[in-house]
């Protein structure tokens, strides 16, 4: 816990050097200074948040410390704005979450007098780097990614010249699904809609609306007697919708049916786009008989897949998940580490042409099969498009960036006093 405390002073205040320092300037950047101990805070950050220093040498963390003096400079002098209530707030936040670390707010406060400091240096801290930070943001923007273009023959050529040291596609399997969703059968359905229909027979022979949705609805509007209140177009289900809208005040509907179930809709009130609506609702769910109906068919389309016919055609045939059946299930292609998480255990000892036994998830059945294995192999330049073009993208924003930075130095004064 200590170390952890440590690292968090560390990394998000400025620490305060030992009296015993002599401070000295390092650099100058057009009318401002680094100081020694500005570059020895620094360094500090970098070791407590872990960061390799062996390849970095005091004169690369200079030179950022410089570029971003420059950058700075820069978005000041072209009048660069920030919010800067967003960026209190968002000071105040962070100091919520660093001090959410600690076991109390008293033990937090204690550890910052510790390092001399308070909640408004801290906050003071805060709100300077994140200002630093949103303005760099905007001027590189401007300067550098707003002047990126890239082409696709760009793309094509970085691909041609970089191919021997793109690593190869790995090894991945195909991997096909058929999956049924364990719902009411025909005649749950037609047993629940005649009991809604003799509650609509009620409300025609003069029953109180909202009575009936209090005794009748499955609804959680029913102890309100069914009232869902004002509402506009796009916040119910489109069949629901449609019908509520279709209704004049005092108006009820015919039986509607939704994938929640049946609904007799009655309206009270329209105004403008909106309108005030109640409704009665016997939800429509499964029962015991038709989760084995469901379970009996799946188990059929394992004896078929047993006596030998093809997995793609039976999840065309059988398979609910639209998308992947009329791709003959197939899901996609993955590696044996990229296996979907849920169902990794069925499929990492898989072989190639087989398939698993029958799984339920919650209200879903399914049966995975691997259908087909592919070596390893070079990605084709269509695959990896997209990776390509950020590649360029940040090969160029790097050249564009130094070009940049060597403009910003020579418009302004820079003089480093420490040697390399």
């Amino acid at each position: 816990m200590k170390r952890a405390l440590l690292i968090i002073i560390a990394l998000l205040i400025l620490v305060s050097l030992s009296a015993e320092v002599v401070d000295k300037i390092i650099a100058k950047v057009g009318k401002e200074i680094i100081l020694k101990s500005d570059l020895e805070k620094r360094m500090q950050q970098l070791n407590a948040s872990g960061t390799a220093m062996n390849d970095i040498t005091q004169f690369d963390i200079l030179n950022d410390m410089i570029e971003a003096k420059l950058i700075i400079q820069k978005a000041k002098e072209e009048e660069y704005k920030v919010d800067d209530q967003m960026i209190k707030e968002m000071a105040e936040d962070q100091i919520k979450q660093v001090a959410s670390q600690f076991p109390s707010e008293l033990e937090f406060k204690k550890e910052l007098r510790g390092a001399g400091l308070s909640v408004p240096d801290l906050k003071d801290y805060y709100i300077e780097m994140m200002t630093e930070e949103q303005l760099k943001s905007q001027i590189i923007r401007h300067n550098i990614k707003s002047k990126i273009h890239i082409t696709e023959g760009e793309v094509e050529e970085y691909y041609k010249e970089n191919l021997v040291d793109i690593p190869p596609r790995p090894e991945m399997y195909k991997i096909g699904m058929i999956v049924r969703f364990i719902k009411a059968g025909k005649d749950t359905k037609e047993k629940v809609l005649v009991e809604i229909n003799k509650i609509r027979d009620k409300v025609n022979e003069g029953a109180d609306f909202a009575e009936l949705a209090k005794e009748y609805s499955d609804g959680p509007s029913a102890a309100n007697g069914g009232n869902l209140g004002f509402f506009g177009k796009g916040m119910m289900v489109k069949p629901f919708e449609t019908a509520a809208f279709a209704l004049m005040p005092g108006e009820i509907s015919e039986v509607i049916e939704t994938q929640f179930g049946y609904h007799i809709i009655k309206v009270l009130e329209k105004k403008g786009n909106e309108v005030n609506a109640s409704h009665i609702l016997k939800i429509v769910e499964a029962t015991e008989e038709d989760v084995q109906a469901n379970i009996q068919l799946m188990e059929g389309v394992l004896q078929k897949l047993a006596d030998g016919e093809e997995f793609t055609e039976l999840a065309k045939t059988y398979s609910e998940d639209e998308e992947s059946a009329i791709k003959g299930g197939v899901i996609g292609e993955f590696t044996k580490d990229t296996f979907p998480e849920i169902f990794k255990k069925h499929l990492e000892n898989l072989e190639v042409g087989g398939n698993t036994e029958l799984i339920r998830e919650q209200e879903s059945l399914y049966i995975f099969s691997i259908l087909k294995k592919i070596p390893e192999r070079e990605y084709r330049y269509t695959e990896i498009f997209d990776r390509l073009k950020e590649m360029v993208t940040s090969q160029k924003e790097i050249e564009l960036y130094g070009n940049w930075i060597k403009e910003l130095m020579h418009e302004s004064y820079v003089e480093i006093l420490i040697e390399e």
